[in-house]
């Protein structure tokens, strides 16, 4: 049922009514029937980016290098917060610079050599200072890093090894002279001919037969 104005009860003398009883028709109906009205009204909304994926570290067992690594970092994080918010605010909130999962995954990390830049420590600890103070963290993490392995590895012999290694000795073989053929086919005579020994009895002596 459409609504009927009543203005002209307010205000009989006003042929137009009361104006603020009377029901006005709005110049703009909908965004459906008038979208180009509510264009400055939009919102862009970007669409939020998919953080890149960390590594994912082996269980491990802590040696001397990274209890050294997570020593420096905790004195590090003191002094930090001291320089930058002051000495109440540590006292009070503590090393609020970094939080105690982010130095933990550093130090995990640092053991597997998976930080070397600002950018790796970013993706590896989603810490948000890695920027601002990642240059000074990256020093720590060199300073106690463990020597690398070395990649040529000689293992020495023991001693007496080398005399106890014997090499058979082995007799030449003897070298069999034979005359040439340019020699023989000069001289025109002809090539000698070797018989077969006969066999002899050993009983009678006689040949042909044993």
């Amino acid at each position: 049922v459409p609504i009927e104005s009543d203005h002209h009860e307010c205000d009989s003398v006003d042929t137009h009514g009361c104006s603020r009883c009377n029901i006005m028709e709005p110049p703009t109906c909908c965004d459906i029937h008038s979208p180009s009205d509510f264009s400055s009204y939009e919102t862009c909304v970007p669409k939020a980016t998919r953080a890149t994926q960390r590594s994912r570290l082996p269980k491990y067992t802590k040696d001397k290098y990274d209890y050294a690594l997570e020593t420096s970092l905790l004195d590090w994080c003191d002094e930090k917060t001291a320089a930058v918010y002051g000495w109440a605010c540590l006292n009070d909130d503590g090393p609020v610079i970094m939080s105690d999962y982010t130095l933990d995954r550093i130090v995990d990390c640092a053991h597997h050599r998976k930080i070397e830049t600002c950018q790796d420590l970013k993706r590896e600890t989603g810490w948000m200072d890695s920027e601002l103070y990642g240059d000074e963290v990256l020093s720590l993490i060199r300073r106690h890093a463990p020597p690398l392995p070395s990649v040529f590895i000689s293992t020495p012999l023991g001693r007496g090894a080398t005399s106890s290694i014997t090499t058979p000795t082995v007799a030449p073989l003897p070298q069999l002279q034979l005359p040439a053929t340019s020699s023989i086919a000069n001289s025109g005579s002809p090539l000698p001919i070797t018989r077969k020994r006969a066999s002899r009895c050993s009983a009678c002596g006689q040949e042909g037969h044993n």
